[in-house]
């Protein structure tokens, strides 16, 4: 696979509806969150957890896989790169609610 398809497989799962809750219920307690709390603030987070961590965007504190439905206690965690790329996510948003219009792209002679 090439990274072109790592990117738009990456790019996808952050699209996904319940992602942004996910890491920001971490993001809100430290980097560090409960599955009951993280549960309350997206619905049907397992598969998330389990899309984020295989990204590398966060780990659970009990390790192992993520063959069973965590218990309420598991904490997940942010990891550096989940950090970073909730950031990122927070920032599009911002943008997206402020309303912002989209810069015009200079025309490219040589495409016309």
């Amino acid at each position: 696979m090439g990274d072109h398809d790592r990117t738009d497989e990456t790019l996808i799962l952050l699209a996904r509806n319940g992602v942004y809750e996910v890491l920001s219920a971490m993001h809100d307690r430290g980097g560090s969150a409960s599955f009951a709390q993280i549960s309350a603030e997206s619905p049907r987070p397992t598969a998330l957890l389990r899309a984020l961590a295989v990204e590398g965007f966060l780990i659970s504190s009990h390790g192992g896989t993520f063959d069973a439905d965590p218990h309420a206690e598991t904490c997940f965690s942010l990891t550096g790169k989940g950090e970073a790329i909730f950031g990122h996510l927070q920032r599009l948003r911002r943008w997206i609610a402020s309303g912002a219009a989209p810069t015009k792209r200079p025309i490219d002679p040589l495409s016309t």
